[in-house]
């Protein structure tokens, strides 16, 4: 991973001097995306793996290395202004400054909430944008198609990354963080089910912010996810708009190094008076805003592959959250669902949350999935008994007013599917899946196709010698 070459340059001042405090190298390094990803993946790699403790934090990873480790690196560090060519160097640069303002606003946001350790927050939440830098690098022209994809089809940023690359970046970030043995919380906060776990929540919610700010500061989108931010961290919303805007435009002047416009540009300079009229007209627009013309297709021979395998039993039959993570990978590919989930009873306060999700990466909302089951509703009813529902059209007057009106908030769209696990007697939980908006509506076949892998998922899990869901992700 290459670095910013005034990086080097300032690295080779501080370590000619004597006994350099620690945080001045440490405010160095974090401004260089590329170097903490560098540091954090050579000093996990050289811990022991018999008694290994993550190195989860700039400063932990600088104070480990020791002096003359340290006056070699800037030696050993490649400039990203000679090593790559232009437009690699252009969307890795943009990468970059994104990463860094989203660990500044989820630092922040940590802070807020007397985070035991911010300084890891920063560092996982730059980590998660590590498979963006490596395609930033490899093919940039990869990443302008996503865009353009995202920009005209009206599709999310996730499902054309699936599309154009046939995986999600996020995919591609974990990939390498267990490769790399990095931090913890890296991985933690690239599976969409640790919604649940605040830390993981506020990476999530960060990176979502800086993505969103980098287009528009005033979309729906940032703007929802600083609701998120001030109903999460209980502040008032215009105390939350007002520090990530003053956050926003110190990352600005500390993102100068990056050569590339911050997403502080897009805030106004000048306050104009509200014109009443204008913002009538363009709330308009937004509601007329086309749905997404592009719906995921099945992939028949990844369905038949996926129906072989649990038939067969070629799967992973030691781990129920392995062979979960298997089946919904496959019901997500195979039968072209956007968002698909399995979730589970927790006893303690009687709520469905999930233990897997795909297909929702950058939709923080949907991550928080959660099903109250204290009063009877559609899915209390499904997990009487093994069954499965369609909700279309058709059927709507009669199924939707049994959704909790929380679910159908969260789910943000009017057709799903869902079907019961029950073994035994005993409830064990439930499949969920959509296509995310209301123009890619599900069809008879697709139910047909999720009942069925559905009840090979239910004969699979009986199989397992204990069904203990817990997982390190």
């Amino acid at each position: 991973m290459p670095v910013l070459g005034h990086t080097i340059k300032e690295l080779q001042l501080l370590c000619a001097k004597e006994n350099t405090p620690v945080n001045e190298l440490t405010e160095v390094v974090e401004r260089d995306t590329g170097l903490v990803v560098h540091l954090l993946r050579l000093m996990n790699k050289q811990s022991s793996s018999s008694m290994r403790s993550d190195v989860t934090s700039v400063q932990q990873a600088l104070m480990l290395m020791g002096t003359e480790q340290l006056k070699k690196l800037p030696k050993e560090l490649p400039a990203i202004e000679t090593a790559l060519e232009s437009s690699a160097k252009t969307r890795l640069l943009i990468t970059f400054g994104r990463a860094y303002h989203a660990a500044r606003q989820a630092t922040e946001w940590a802070i807020t909430r007397r985070d035991m350790n911010p300084d890891e927050v920063f560092a996982a939440t730059q980590l998660n944008f590590l498979g963006e830098m490596y395609v930033a690098m490899k093919k940039p022209d990869k990443l302008d198609q996503v865009d353009k994809m995202r920009n005209e089809k009206n599709i999310a940023s996730d499902e054309a990354q699936y599309i154009v690359l046939g995986f999600t970046l996020d995919q591609l970030t974990a990939k390498l963080a267990r490769l790399w043995n990095l931090p913890q919380l890296v991985l933690e906060a690239l599976h969409p089910e640790n919604a649940k776990f605040p830390r993981a929540y506020g990476v999530m919610l960060a990176v979502q912010l800086a993505r969103g700010a980098a287009v528009n500061w005033y979309s729906d989108k940032t703007q929802h996810i600083q609701e998120y931010a001030a109903e999460w961290l209980d502040k008032d919303l215009d105390a939350i708009i007002a520090n990530t805007h003053v956050l926003g435009a110190e990352v600005a002047r500390d993102s100068s190094l990056y050569q590339v416009c911050p997403a502080a540009s897009r805030l106004p300079i000048i306050y104009k008076p509200v014109d009443e009229k204008q913002v009538a007209t363009n709330e308009e627009e937004e509601e007329s805003q086309p749905e997404a013309d592009i719906c995921l297709t099945p992939q028949v021979d990844v369905l038949k592959t996926l129906l072989g395998n649990l038939k067969q039993k070629n799967y992973p039959d030691s781990d129920a959250y392995e062979l979960i993570s298997f089946i919904l990978k496959g019901m997500h590919d195979g039968i072209g669902l956007n968002r698909v989930l399995f979730a589970t009873i927790n006893h303690d306060n009687k709520t469905l949350q999930p233990e897997k999700i795909i297909g929702a990466a950058t939709d923080p909302v949907f991550n928080r999935f959660e099903v109250s089951l204290k009063v009877p509703n559609l899915f209390s009813r499904l997990l009487e008994k093994t069954q499965a529902v369609l909700i279309k059209d058709s059927n709507r007057v009669k199924f939707w007013p049994m959704v909790p009106a929380e679910v159908q908030k969260i789910i943000g769209t009017n057709s799903f599917i869902a079907m019961s696990v029950v073994l035994d007697n005993k409830p064990v939980g439930l499949f969920y899946a959509d296509r995310h908006n209301s123009a890619c509506q599900l069809d008879e076949r697709s139910y047909h196709y999720f009942k069925a892998v559905c009840n090979h998922a239910a004969h699979a899990l009986s199989q397992l010698p204990r069904l203990d869901f817990s997982s390190s992700n």
